[in-house]
This record gives C-alpha cells, sequence and structure tokens, in this order.
C-alpha cells in the first residue's frame, strides 16, 4: 500500500480534525464520501512520567446511539467466521507490517540510549502484541496459523532518517486499517481495526517526540 506522508500534527483540536479528515479522503480513490470514525478530543489528557500524552480517540459513529434490540449479534457465517474471509489478505498484510515494525523498532531501540531506547522498545512490544492479535483473527476465520518469520530488520544509515519514515508508515497503517474498518461488517473485526488505527495515531506522536528530543 502507498505510504501516506503527512506534516506533524498540530496540537489543535480543530486542526487534527481536518488532518484526519484528509487522511480518511486518502483511503479511498473516490474521496471516501463521508468517514464513519467520528474525532473526540478527550476530557482530560492522560499523564504518563510526570507529561501529558496526547490521546486520539477514534469511535464509531454508529456506536455512539443507543443500539437497537441485537443490533451487534452475528449474521450468517458468525462473529470472525466465515463471513470474513474476504479480509484474509488484509489480515496477512498488517501481520506482516505489524511484524516488520516490530523488528525495526527493536533495533532502532538498541542503537538509541536513554529514554529514547525504552520509548522505542515500548514500541517494538506493541507491534508485536498487535501482530498476535492479527495473527488470532486470522486463526479464528480461516484455521490457519499465520505468521510468517521474515527476514531480519533492515539496516538503516540514518537514525532520525528512519524516524521521519516510520512517522509516515504510521499514518499510512493508521489508513489501512480504516480502509479494514470499510471492508468489513464483523463487530469484531471492526473493533480490532478501530483500536489499532487509534494505537497508531499514538504511535506517530510518540516518534514525533522523538525527533523533537533529539
Amino acid at each position: 500500500m502507498e505510504e501516506l506522508v503527512s506534516n506533524p500534527a498540530p496540537s489543535g483540536g480543530e486542526d487534527k480534525k481536518e488532518i484526519f479528515a484528509r487522511v480518511w479522503k486518502r483511503v479511498m480513490a473516490d474521496g471516501g464520501g463521508q468517514c464513519p470514525i467520528a474525532w473526540e478530543e478527550p476530557a482530560a489528557k492522560e499523564s504518563r512520567e510526570g507529561g501529558e500524552e496526547e490521546v486520539c480517540l477514534l469511535a464509531p459513529a454508529r456506536q455512539r446511539s443507543a443500539p437497537g434490540p441485537h443490533s451487534d449479534f452475528p449474521g450468517e457465517g458468525g462473529v470472525l467466521g466465515e463471513a470474513c474471509l474476504g479480509c484474509a489478505d488484509l489480515l496477512q498484510e498488517m501481520v506482516r507490517r505489524e511484524l516488520a515494525d516490530w523488528r525495526e523498532y527493536q533495533a532502532l531501540a538498541r542503537r538509541a540510549g536513554g529514554a529514547p531506547s525504552r520509548v522505542l522498545a515500548g514500541l517494538a512490544g506493541e507491534k508485536k502484541r498487535r501482530a498476535k492479535r492479527l495473527s488470532a483473527a486470522y486463526f479464528l476465520i480461516s484455521g490457519v496459523r499465520y505468521w510468517p518469520e521474515g527476514e531480519g530488520a533492515p539496516r538503516f544509515p540514518s537514525y532520525l532518517g528512519t524516524l521521519r519514515r516510520h512517522f509516515a508508515q504510521e499514518q499510512a497503517t493508521m489508513s489501512a486499517y480504516l480502509a479494514g474498518v470499510e471492508a468489513t461488517s464483523d463487530p469484531c473485526l471492526q473493533q480490532l481495526f478501530w483500536e489499532h488505527a487509534q494505537e497508531n495515531w499514538t504511535h506517530a506522536c510518540q516518534i514525533r517526540k522523538l525527533v523533537e528530543a533529539f
């Protein structure tokens, strides 16, 4: 999938909404229509290690209204069942992406030192956890465990240049997960994609802060 390159997001809520709208438009070739995901600013920012953390809440609009009776019950094919086979290729692609990011963030953590190393090691752990969640979903759908071994982390000539590339890749991966939301009606798979899209925004913000502190 083509990478989405975007400028670092400003801190204002309205600007974030505009940026998110532009991200959605690039997901769909025909402009995408109205985005089914609504940006909601948190009432308060979470604090971690004495600092403030930017939080992006991606909430499905359909979940904000009162659900009708049995609205979340699965249709024919069940939850994470045969009805999701159309997303099998996407799940495989996202497993490969997450594992590649896991290996590369590990390599970056070894190269960095101090606090940046801990942040990058934490990102590596998040990527492996996400790959396991996607692999589990793929197994429940197909009955096959998909966990490619892959190659070692590629060599990177520039630490800052690699961070810049990952800043763009996090946004591109967020767009891929949002496209996955549109590709399925399965509530469990939709929730998985929504959660991962939200995390990608958080990861991009973490990468931006590493560059700012360099």
